[in-house]
């Protein structure tokens, strides 16, 4: 279909430039292609252009029936440059191109201005995470420290100077000693010779068995 299209479109290029040729006629042959048939327009504005230079008589109403035959939004850059700057053409179709090139324009800025704020956002997303594993490792850092210098205040306040080890040496069970010290008490008092006396006249002969003690058996059982 393209095929057919080019030469259709290459046929009124050459007739174009015919004197004799109606805009009807240039009408009717360009329209035996669909519009819809066409992805391009260049080889049809270039036949276009070829008519109304050959036609410089023509109007502002004529020049817009020649150029109805067309799509300015089918245009290629290149052919939207130049119909821009085709004072042949009728103001309608060089706004039409004049429109569409702005529209691309503006396109394209968004296009770029999203993909830089994408970025940017990413880059936001990248500081924010680094921030925050920075803040967590100081604040792990401060516990740290809060937790050693917690220790040692605890550790001074068990035992400022070696203070407690001495006094717990030197008397390391104070119920123990008290203890032994009543019961040495309690069997002094019942030595009778805890003055050094060794007079013994004062015992009776009676209370004493002077006589020689039986030998014990002993049994190993």
């Amino acid at each position: 279909m393209q095929r057919v299209v080019k030469t259709v479109d290459a046929y009124l290029s050459e007739i174009a430039a015919y004197g004799d040729l109606s805009i009807s006629k240039f009408n009717g042959i360009a329209t035996l292609i669909p519009k819809s048939a066409r992805k391009i327009d260049d080889d049809l504005y270039r036949a276009v252009d070829i008519y109304l230079k050959a036609h410089p008589q023509l109007d502002e109403i004529e020049r817009e029936k020649v150029c109805s035959v067309m799509d300015p939004l089918k245009l290629s850059y290149e052919a939207r440059v130049h119909a821009s700057q085709n004072k042949r053409l009728p103001v309608q179709i060089v706004l039409h191109a004049l429109y569409y090139d702005q529209l691309r324009l503006r396109s394209g800025a968004e296009e770029r201005e999203v993909a830089t704020e994408k970025n940017q956002l990413q880059m936001d997303v990248t500081l924010v995470r680094e921030n925050e594993e920075l803040r967590t490792e100081l604040m792990k850092m401060k516990m740290y420290i809060s937790d050693l210098q917690q220790n040692k205040n605890t550790n001074n306040g068990a035992n400022p100077q070696g203070h407690g080890t001495t006094s717990s040496a030197a008397n390391p069970n104070p119920k123990k000693a008290t203890f032994f010290s009543s019961v040495s008490k309690t069997l002094g008092k019942l030595n009778p010779f805890r003055n050094g006396s060794k007079d013994t006249t004062h015992l009776e002969d009676g209370n004493v068995d002077l006589t020689k003690p039986r030998r014990r058996r002993f049994s190993v059982s």
